[in-house]
């Protein structure tokens, strides 16, 4: 009885992992690494942040598990790096949250709400929504692409498709609102701009670390 037990544990404990390129993955996540070794300092008003490049994983996967693949606690990354503009993957909220310190490793850490703030703020803004003018997709170009070396990666959808690519620009924090819900950055091509914004925790979005 003792080994019959042992077994179904071990059976339930079986990850699929559902790619977007229609492959299945069975193997546990890779070492994260940086797009490349690029450092971008960002200073104003006072704050100073040293950020990362882009970071990408070595699998093309969203992660779903025996409980019936609910996105919201989804916790592998859908990569889409088909997206010539953006060199590394795109992770659930639960993702960057599960595996925050594999990611990030130690002196870099995920990104607060906060931190976002702080950036907006460094970077000339107001550290709040503002819409899209302009003035405002010119301060992005100038900004969030530029001088944070940022970009307009789009969305992955928990089917693993690409959406708004070369329009949105969308960075998860580690905060939270409640259980579906996590801050991030937004920004996009017509000048739309939210360091506080929240979405739901299963749509993939990029992730850069600070220290």
């Amino acid at each position: 009885m003792k080994k019959l037990i042992t077994t179904l544990i071990i059976a339930m404990s079986v990850v699929v992992f559902v790619s977007c390129n229609n492959k299945t993955w069975y193997t546990a996540l890779g070492n994260a690494s940086f797009a490349t070794d690029k450092i971008w300092t960002i200073s104003g008003n006072g704050i100073t942040q040293i950020w990362s490049d882009a970071v990408q994983t070595d699998y093309c996967s969203n992660k779903t598990s025996f409980d019936g693949g609910d996105f919201r606690t989804s916790t592998f990354n859908i990569d889409c790096r088909s997206n010539p503009e953006f060199s590394g993957d795109l992770f659930s909220w639960q993702a960057v949250y599960e595996l925050r310190d594999e990611l990030c490793p130690y002196p870099w850490r995920v990104p607060t709400m906060e931190d976002f703030v702080d950036l907006d703020i460094a970077l000339g803004g107001t550290g709040r929504w503002r819409q899209a003018t302009a003035e405002n997709a010119q301060f992005v170009v100038d900004n969030y692409i530029n001088r944070w070396g940022g970009a307009f990666g789009g969305i992955c959808g928990s089917n693993g498709t690409l959406h708004n690519q070369g329009l949105w620009g969308h960075y998860w924090s580690l905060s939270d609102e409640n259980v579906d819900f996590g801050f991030r950055l937004r920004f996009t091509k017509p000048g739309l701009i939210s360091p506080e914004d929240v979405d739901g925790k299963g749509a993939g979005f990029s992730l850069r670390c600070i220290r």
